[in-house]
């Protein structure tokens, strides 16, 4: 348990517990947004044929009756949220930076080896998920149980049982309340880069770039949009697997060409 825990309160509830205050929290902050236009100039896709009331219902189905009962499980099973109550700021940091390498790869083999593969998309559920089009922030976890299961919980309960981050209490709030954030953003259909990308003027152009291409959500929109990119590729990710396998939607199209290319090359 975390040191300032009592002993009857999970820390895997505590976690769960903050994740949601954040999910909910940021996800009705861009309800709001929608609402009133307030951010209107950073909306860049407004698709969604369900409202926030019709995604609701789902979203928490799944995180209640799935993300719950499987965080308290790894806790009880020894595998996370367990062990010494406190990290060395070099373990902490060491230890996000593998959270976020983890979860690009077990999101990765998921999302693209099964839950995208023709036979199953449909039965497993990901195409629950892709009726959106990931312009209503909370559809970020309007999924089917299994889908969720694959591609929600364990990308983050995975690499949490792998990295030995013990039971300190600000570590797991704090990955748990930016994995909340960032899936709301990447599905809110708002992309605070679209003026970034813009700034700047010659040689002080680059740092906005720069920054552009770290608050960008176009990563995730175009997987909704063309189904085949993208795969862990997405605001808060490295996006290792899908530059490794050519899947990231700003290099795909240029990697098919060189392929079709070499593969011209092989038989002449």
């Amino acid at each position: 348990m975390g040191a300032f825990l009592p002993w009857w309160l999970p820390l895997s509830f505590v976690a769960w517990a903050a994740q949601m205050a954040v999910f909910h929290g940021v996800g009705l902050f861009f309800e709001w947004c929608d609402r009133t236009g307030v951010l209107a100039s950073f909306k860049v896709r407004d698709i969604e044929r369900l409202t926030y009331f019709q995604l609701l219902p789902r979203v928490l189905f799944n995180q209640i009756f799935i993300l719950l009962p499987a965080m308290v499980t790894f806790q009880f099973a020894g595998l996370a949220f367990t062990g010494a109550p406190h990290l060395t700021a070099v373990h902490f940091v060491a230890a996000m930076l593998f959270m976020g390498v983890g979860h690009d790869v077990v999101q990765y083999v998921f999302h693209r080896f099964v839950l995208h593969r023709p036979g199953l998309i449909r039965t497993l559920g990901h195409s629950v998920h892709h009726s959106t089009g990931a312009s209503k922030s909370i559809s970020a976890c309007y999924m089917s149980p299994a889908d969720f299961f694959l591609e929600i919980v364990l990308p983050y309960l995975i690499p949490l049982s792998l990295v030995g981050v013990g039971a300190d209490v600000l570590f797991h709030v704090t990955v748990a309340s930016l994995g909340a954030f960032g899936g709301l953003y990447e599905h809110s259909g708002y992309d605070f880069a679209v003026r970034l990308a813009k700034g700047g003027t010659s040689g002080l152009r680059r740092p906005f770039v720069w920054l552009a291409a770290a608050l960008t959500s176009k990563a995730h929109g175009e997987h909704h949009r063309r189904s085949n990119v993208s795969f862990s590729d997405g605001f808060g990710s490295p996006g290792i697997c899908d530059t490794i396998f050519k899947t990231r939607w700003d290099i795909v199209e240029a990697a098919r060409k060189d392929d079709a290319l070499r593969i011209m090359d092989s038989k002449r």
